[in-house]
């Protein structure tokens, strides 16, 4: 690990430092500004005042002062060399005009050069110029101690009154990635989430305020070794037009270790941990700022585990109490509830449930109930609907997918099911279902196992007409792989989607034409659980 702990200062301007220390204090003037104290350069040989020679450029009239009598001042503009104060110094071009020095006795009114020694404190006038300002910032870097890939940036500044903040950071001093800042938390702490392993980075902070922007000078901080024994997949090809990229948020089923884990557009292993226990289940919060993880906890109903951990992996919170029986997966809310099923020994049923913020759970809908069915449910999947706050989900045993209301229970329709009221028809499937995308409220993915002998298992999308309670199938991927236990599927925002074969270990990406433009491989015995792709690891999920 490594820390780079030295201040940096951060100039919104161009010209101008002085150096103090390891803080740099810049002044900066706006040609306006500078214009007006070259004003006062203009009542001639300001070289009779060396102080308007420290103003830069003003020195440089003392050259004119060769012309007459002021030419004696001329020595002053020897002190023009302190020209290197900078802008202000540069607006003194307005002290050419000091060619009226040529009275020579004139040149006694340089004295009004004097007033060009505000100009020497023009850092002050930079924020007359409402845009760039100055100010120092001083960094702290350091590596989160679980997650060695994780940075930890804190920073102080002189800037007044923030009104944002962020960290560019990259591979390079390019950058790539942003950090926002959280201008509420303690020193600005914030986390550079999405690194490789073994690497060194590049970051650099940038503050806003009303009086304007600060940006600080390019910074270092090297991420840690990756966790022994995590194998990245094999990307074929390892890069293809039309790829969306961003971060594959899943967890390890089979193999070792099981850790939940985020993956980069490389494959390469960004963020990882271990709850002890497979990871079927892996979601970040709404806000950004935690990971959910759970077990698959099959065939149950009592061996859940389900932890919540902040990004850092530094504070772990074991929830498993309140998730009794869960299995499979869960999803998060906007408002950071969280919607999951439990098996329920009394009817053989799952119950659709959820968990509030404040840790209270209550019930939805028993799954039979929502269904309509009899014998024994068994669910593999929950979504959130926002548009409409309502909770879909897929039945295993039935074959079946339901919405149900998120206030009452009710069922608004189901799919698949040739004797309820409430079931759309037009299209129907075999052989199970895993994982769903509600696309929009007329557009579900759905992961069909087709788990007949001999069948490929499939992605499809149907297109519903709610009103005349008909379905229409407008898209099917075939990707040539049986996966029987689990799978799961999503549409990204360019088009493409990704369809994971979770038992087989293996991922494809494939473009609205149902092109295969990419796989996954992970090795033989390593299998992962739900998947969810981000073009972030900043912000709401995308799905």
């Amino acid at each position: 690990m490594r820390r780079f702990p030295a201040p940096v200062v951060l100039c919104g301007c161009l010209l101008g430092c002085l150096v103090s220390g390891l803080t740099l204090s810049v002044g900066c003037a706006p040609s306006s500004s500078g214009g007006s104290s070259g004003s006062a350069g203009t009542s001639g040989g300001a070289g009779t005042t060396g102080s308007a020679g420290t103003t830069g450029s003003a020195g440089t009239t003392g050259a004119a002062g060769t012309t007459g009598d002021a030419g004696t001042t001329g020595s002053a503009g020897t002190s023009g060399t302190a020209g290197t104060t900078g802008a202000a110094g540069s607006v003194s071009t307005a002290g050419t005009t000091g060619s009226a020095g040529r009275g020579g006795t004139t040149g006694n009114a340089g004295r009004g050069g004097t007033v060009g020694t505000a100009g020497t404190t023009g850092t002050a006038g930079t924020t007359g110029s409402g845009g760039s300002t100055s100010c120092t910032i001083t960094p702290t870097s350091s590596l989160s101690t679980k997650i060695p890939t994780v940075g930890i940036i804190t920073f102080t500044t002189s800037m007044a009154s923030p009104t944002s903040a962020k960290i560019e950071f990259g591979l390079t001093n390019t950058y790539g990635m942003t950090a926002p800042v959280d201008l509420t938390a303690a020193s600005y702490r914030t986390l550079l989430l999405g690194m490789k392993a073994a690497r060194t980075y590049h970051y650099r902070i940038t503050v806003t305020s009303a009086a304007g922007t600060c940006q600080g000078t390019d910074q270092m901080i090297t991420t840690g070794a990756l966790l022994a024994g995590l194998m990245k997949p094999t990307l074929t090809p390892a890069t293809a037009t039309g790829l969306y990229g961003g971060f594959l948020v899943t967890g390890q089923y089979q193999g070792s270790p099981t850790t939940a884990y985020i993956l980069d557009a490389d494959g390469d292993f960004v963020w990882w941990y271990s709850i002890n226990s497979d990871v079927t289940g892996a979601r970040m919060d709404y806000a950004g700022t935690h990971m959910w993880m759970n077990a698959a906890n099959v065939p149950g109903p009592t061996g859940q585990n389900v932890r919540r951990v902040t990004m850092d992996g530094m504070t772990e919170e074991n929830l498993s109490s309140q998730f009794v029986g869960l299995n499979h997966q869960l999803t998060v809310l906007p408002d950071e509830t969280v919607a999951f099923y439990a098996y329920n020994n009394s009817t053989g049923c799952d119950d659709i449930k959820e968990r509030s913020p404040s840790g209270q759970v209550k019930t939805i809908v028993n799954s039979q109930t929502a269904l309509s069915v009899t014998g024994a449910c068994h669910c593999n999947n929950i979504q959130y609907s926002q548009a409409d706050d309502t909770y879909v989900f897929s039945d295993l045993d039935h074959v079946m997918v339901a919405k149900v209301k998120r206030s009452d229970g009710s069922t608004v329709w189901t799919l698949n099911d040739t004797s309820s009221s409430k079931n759309i028809t037009g299209v129907t499937w075999t052989g199970g279902e895993h994982g769903l995308h509600l696309i929009d409220l007329t557009h579900i993915l759905i992961f069909n196992n087709n788990s007949s002998a001999g069948q490929n298992s499939n992605a499809i999308e149907l297109q519903l007409d709610t009103t005349a309670k008909t379905a229409t199938k407008i898209w099917t991927y075939n990707g040539g792989v049986a996966n029987m236990i689990m799978g799961d599927v999503q549409r990204l925002p360019n088009g493409n989607t990704i369809v994971a074969y979770s038992t087989k270990g293996t991922l494809h990406e494939v473009n609205a034409a149902m092109t295969m433009l990419q796989t996954w491989k992970w090795q033989a015995g390593q299998t992962i659980g739900y998947i969810e792709k981000r073009a972030s690891l900043y912000g709401p999920p995308p799905k």
